[in-house]
């Protein structure tokens, strides 16, 4: 769960003595930052600065500058270089009830920008929640194969899973991942695959629902 540090506590964390105040729009962000650890300058722009002039780029810059996160560039194989943010270090992070992103070979940056686009476009959810702040229970349930992302559907009360697919997934792969969570009765299963890749098209099945993103 997320949490809301003061500023002060923050600063002590990041060693940077800066003299910064966090505004409404700056927390939003970094509530947000706490649940899905990374979010790109794009969904920054449209989901937590759109009301300044120039955008998400002023106020993410005097964040870096407090030392509280930090930003790198994500190169897309069908789209031109984006910037991304992530927290600063794990103290940052953990203070905001949140993590550092884990990636490597198998889990790329792409693949958790996928996903936190994914947590956006469904409204952003209360419950969403990443693979890695799974609960054993909900481990348990998922079985051998943990997907991306869970939350729950507030009409219906039902777990709804969410795989982010950047546009490696071959429909084999695809479809045991699909029958495997139907055998366990998880049926409400979110698919987000990125708009502009070749990606392995996903069954048309009840419960399914795919983004393109």
């Amino acid at each position: 769960m997320a949490s809301n540090p003061k500023t002060a506590r923050l600063i002590r964390l990041a060693g940077t003595n800066a003299n910064v105040r966090l505004s409404v729009a700056d927390r939003d962000f970094l509530k947000d930052l706490s649940k899905v650890q990374l979010i790109s300058s794009d969904l920054a722009d449209r989901h937590h600065y759109a009301h300044l002039k120039g955008a998400s780029g002023r106020s993410l810059e005097r964040l870096k500058k407090a030392g509280i996160i930090t930003s790198k560039i994500l190169y897309q194989p069908w789209a031109a270089p984006i910037k991304t943010y992530q927290f600063a270090d794990k103290s940052i992070a953990g203070a905001w009830g949140g993590r550092l992103p884990v990636t490597g070979a198998k889990r790329t940056d792409l693949h958790e920008l996928i996903a936190s686009r994914a947590y956006f476009e469904l409204g952003r959810p209360a419950t969403f929640k990443l693979a890695t702040d799974f609960t054993k229970a909900e481990i348990a349930l998922c079985g051998s194969m943990r997907p991306d992302a869970i939350y729950t559907d507030v009409s219906t009360g039902e777990m709804v899973l969410v795989e982010a697919d950047s546009g490696h997934y071959t429909r084999s792969q695809i479809t045991v991942k699909i029958a495997h969570w139907r055998a366990a009765g998880l049926t409400r299963q979110v698919w987000a695959q990125p708009q502009h890749a070749r990606s392995a098209q996903v069954p048309t099945l009840p419960g399914i629902n795919v983004m393109r993103l």
